[in-house]
């Protein structure tokens, strides 16, 4: 089949398909990231999918065109998670057997929750290639129906139905802002809001330390993937042919953001819309947070998936209040005299300042032998309270300051 099959018609018809398979899932203005950002944004929920990712949609479609010979023969796919849990379920559902190869470094979470679906999991390969390098060679071996994760026109097709969904939930969508791995979620949407609005801006975000799609869509050399993202659910070294053919013809503008970027759009959405995303599907409002200028008009960002490791969210989460001034790190240096930790945590609980621990240092880092430094974590409300805290303490006579 040819990329160029990938029309209107076609993600209608898989809409049809699918029917009421897959949630549809609220598209929502958030008034608070509207009011920060002096902007018109709302939310695409997909992480409330059943499998908690937009994968779902993609990964019916294609097991829904098998016929029976390939049903009965079963299916494997290469996924991070989201792509295996969808057509773990979805494939649990229909009876047909499925076979996922994940990387190893996949978030024990994800690996888990497709076996509770399922299918048979295989850990193997750290990076994309390698991994599906090891997929296809499977396929061969089992005779199994390779379903691509993203580099599949009936994979594409079904992704586009959240395209549909979008502008018919808010036809006078200006923007939609997509999280981009492989390209199959983008160019299904893109397809879709352009053929039905064509004066919609579709812009594309990626990690920096995966960015190939948005390096060949600027004209630049792919830069080679690293390793350690957060987005683990868009670490793809390189973006699918007949993708990449979309992006190029119907995306506007491709941009990157950095991890710490991202992480920091996953601890707002957490704070402000109390939903849980992973860091590919909180990929969208970490762009907007960096560059508010992609905010135009009425903006939709797609919050792809919710799949996140739970030791991963909370050293995002403990991170995020250390950025915030919510959780610091205080050097105080004080007499080495009975009571002056007692006079100098008085003074703190009175400025409403909780202590997490304390770390006495009489070795190091001390100007006298009759003085120790000592390191206090407490729990702040944000940076004022920070400021109130070190100026009482100096005021105090104490030398305090936030230490590295």
């Amino acid at each position: 089949m040819d990329a160029r099959l990938i029309t209107l018609d076609a993600i209608r018809a898989a809409r049809t398909r699918l029917g009421d398979s897959v949630v549809r899932t609220p598209l929502a203005k958030s008034r608070t990231l509207s009011a920060q950002f002096a902007a018109d944004i709302h939310l695409k929920f997909e992480n409330q999918q059943f499998t908690a990712s937009f994968k779902e949609r993609g990964a019916l479609n294609r097991l829904l065109l098998l016929s029976e010979a390939e049903r009965a023969r079963g299916v494997t796919a290469m996924s991070a998670g989201n792509h295996a849990q969808a057509l773990a379920y979805h494939g649990s559902r229909l009876k047909i057997p499925v076979s996922i190869v994940m990387p190893r470094h996949t978030p024990n979470a994800k690996v888990e929750q497709t076996r509770v679906f399922g299918a048979q999991v295989v850990l193997h390969g750290s990076q994309f290639g390698e991994t599906l390098d090891f997929t296809k060679r499977l396929a061969e071996e089992k005779g199994y129906t390779l379903i691509h994760p993203f580099d599949d026109e009936a994979v594409i097709a079904g992704q586009g139905t959240l395209g549909l969904e979008m502008v018919e939930q808010a036809p006078d969508l200006d923007t939609i802002v997509v999280p981009v791995g492989g390209g199959g979620l983008i160019a299904g949407i893109a397809v879709a809001a352009k053929s039905l609005k064509p004066q919609v801006t579709i812009v594309g975000v990626q990690a920096e330390r995966f960015s190939a799609a948005a390096d060949l869509f600027n004209g630049n050399e792919p830069a080679q993937g690293q390793p350690g993202t957060v987005a683990e659910g868009i670490a793809v070294e390189t973006p699918g042919v007949k993708t990449m053919a979309i992006i190029r013809e119907y995306v506007d503008r491709m941009v990157t953001v950095s991890e710490y970027d991202i992480e920091a759009a996953v601890f707002k959405l957490l704070e402000i819309e109390k939903t849980v995303t992973e860091g590919a599907g909180a990929a969208a409002l970490a762009a907007v947070m960096v560059d508010r200028s992609l905010a135009v008009g009425r903006t939709a960002l797609i919050l792809t998936g919710g799949n996140i490791d739970m030791m991963i969210l909370s050293s995002v989460l403990q991170r995020g209040l250390v950025r915030t001034k919510r959780l610091v790190r205080l050097a105080v240096e004080t007499p080495d005299v009975p009571g002056a930790l007692a006079q100098l945590t008085g003074i703190l609980g009175d400025l409403d300042s909780n202590i997490v621990d304390v770390v006495h240092q009489r070795a190091f880092g001390t100007s006298s032998v009759r003085a120790t430094r000592i390191e206090f974590v407490l729990q702040m409300r944000g940076e004022e309270q920070v400021e109130v805290v070190i100026r009482t303490l100096k005021a105090a006579g104490y030398d305090a300051q936030l230490a590295p």
